[in-house]
């Protein structure tokens, strides 16, 4: 059954055009035929355009993301967003034509697909983008997690949250294969392919593999330097461009 194949999940792109080229090549050549995107294709770097059509062209579903929200509807207020947010966001809505801004808008705020849930941010008060960042945003995501497994981005920095069958909660940094709990609720954070901010520059996405219950977490090189020329030729901010090497 299609629901216990390999699962790619993607999130956080931010208009990395080289770092999304990067992950579905390693998806392609993985045989992995199944993607899901959490959102957040756009905003950031400057390649809005190149990384929307990506999406579109592998026809997989795809959740809104805050940085998608505000770059489709130009009447979504940015005082919550930092300067350099606030930049990449008004340099996409200038590139993206309405189509393309339609589209974005209409991404759904959440899936529910074999029985698992994705989201881009918390389940917790969704119209606020809440970021889980720790215990006590976990547990308020695990009171709205309906399954036992869910998929989130948002935070940048890829996690696995566990939430056993007496309520404790705990984090594990997502590195190499995690094999999941079969009790209890899941939350994995699938960190980001185009901005990650947990130290480490490279690309990072998860393969869900149903079968053996674990969860892969993918880091890829990119030609970050490419991505960096362009995001300064833009004229964007130049930290946008300097926090990729940093991964933070």
């Amino acid at each position: 059954m299609d629901m216990e194949k390999p699962l790619a999940v993607i999130s956080d792109i931010h208009s990395n055009f080289e770092a999304l080229n990067a992950v579905i090549a390693d998806i392609r050549d993985l045989g992995v035929n199944r993607i899901i995107c959490l959102g957040d294709v756009v905003g950031y770097a400057s390649g809005a355009r190149m990384c929307l059509r990506a999406i579109q062209e592998l026809e997989c579903p795809c959740i809104l993301g805050n940085h998608d929200e505000a770059v489709a509807r130009d009447s979504t207020l940015l005082a919550d967003m930092n300067d350099t947010a606030v930049a990449g966001i008004l340099y996409a809505r200038q590139r993206l034509n309405f189509d393309e801004k339609t589209f974005l808008a209409s991404l759904p705020g959440d899936l529910v697909m074999d029985g698992r849930q994705f989201t881009h941010a918390s389940l917790a008060h969704p119209p606020s983008w809440p970021y889980i960042s720790g215990t006590d945003d976990a547990r308020l995501h695990f009171a709205q997690q309906s399954s036992r497994l869910s998929f989130c981005g948002h935070t940048h920095r890829p996690m696995v949250w566990a939430q056993n069958d007496a309520g404790r909660i705990t984090g594990k940094k997502g590195r190499a294969v995690i094999a999941l709990g079969r009790t209890g609720k899941v939350l994995v954070n699938v960190g980001a392919v185009g901005q990650p901010r947990d130290g480490d520059s490279r690309a990072c996405y998860v393969i869900y593999r149903p079968d053996q219950d674990t969860v892969e977490f993918r880091r890829l090189a990119y030609d970050i330097k490419r991505t960096k020329r362009k995001i300064r030729r833009a004229g964007l901010p130049r930290f946008t461009a300097q926090r990729l090497s940093l991964g933070r």
